[in-house]
């Protein structure tokens, strides 16, 4: 089942020779459509081995890359001393009702690792909304749409080493109730045993909200990152319908093999292009790829 993804042949289509800047790594893409380019949001690792968030633009998604010299979200800016070692791993969604995007990242500080939001109408200027969820707390998702009059976030707290998917309900995206323990780690020697995190944002399909996440396993002391999929209740997103018992996709290349974090496939990006689903994903905690899929082909799997 691993093999339904195709990778692009371009792969890795960016690396670090692409940025205008030096660094460590790329990594971790969120991804949106905006004024006829595909926008990749990207975590750039500079040499101090801290984080901040750089914008890429392509008209094809896959080649001819233009990235902002400077960064959109920049750690260490002042007040937003609880980004002052990073901002990592950001995800994207348009909500249509504010007629803006929001970006939901991981804010990294000797406090630990927070969930921050922020907004931008075109990619160049950034309102950042603040922190929503405290330490320790990653992979977080908004749903692009409302639920009953309330916004909806998926987020991974960690519980004493339990890093569980969750779910929380928001009036206004500042403050957030409600929590659901959504989908929980796997057991045994699953290929999810460790820990669980949400992908891409969530996307509607035909048969509810589709959500590509990763999971975690170690082998001989190292964790090996995975991607499986579930779907979402249409209306009542903290209810699986379905989930697929197997990962959807894995390393098997070199440059998802051999890297910083070697034996890693991580999504943050998902387009659906047309019947097609474009998923972006950071390969070895290193370089930026993608592959693609049908979307009846990956829905298939579910029946």
């Amino acid at each position: 089942m691993e093999q339904i993804f195709r990778r692009s042949d371009y792969n890795p289509i960016i690396t670090v020779e692409d940025l205008p800047v030096a660094a460590t790594a790329v990594l971790n893409p969120g991804a949106i459509e905006h004024d006829g380019d595909v926008v990749l949001l990207l975590r750039v690792e500079s040499n101090d081995g801290m984080s901040s968030v750089y914008v890429a633009r392509s008209k094809n998604g896959v080649t001819d890359w233009e990235i902002n010299r400077h960064p959109l979200i920049h750690r260490g800016d002042e007040p937003w001393h609880y980004e002052s070692w990073g901002c990592e791993d950001p995800r994207v969604v348009y909500m249509s009702d504010m007629q803006a995007y929001y970006i939901t990242y991981t804010a990294y500080s000797p406090s630990g690792a927070a969930v921050g939001l922020a907004r931008t109408t075109d990619f160049e200027h950034i309102e950042r909304i603040g922190l929503i969820f405290s330490p320790n707390n990653k992979d977080a998702v908004l749903f692009p749409q409302k639920f009953e009059g309330r916004y909806a976030a998926m987020h991974r707290p960690d519980a004493g080493g339990l890093e569980n998917i969750w779910i929380a309900f928001s009036p206004d995206l500042v403050y957030w109730g409600e929590p659901h323990a959504v989908l929980l780690e796997g057991s045994g020697p699953s290929w999810d045993t460790e820990k669980v995190g949400s992908g891409p944002p969530p996307i509607m399909t035909s048969e509810g909200w589709l959500l590509i996440y990763h999971g975690a396993k170690y082998y001989a002391g190292s964790l090996v990152y995975r991607a499986g999929a579930v779907l979402l209740d249409r209306e009542r997103p903290n209810r699986v319908r379905a989930k697929l018992p197997y990962s959807i996709f894995s390393s098997r290349e070199s440059y998802e093999t051999t890297g910083l974090v070697p034996n890693t496939v991580f999504p943050t990006g998902l387009l659906l292009r047309g019947d097609e689903l474009w998923m972006y994903y950071g390969a070895a905690d290193y370089c930026v790829c993608l592959a693609t899929v049908k979307l009846h082909t990956l829905l298939n799997l579910f029946t």
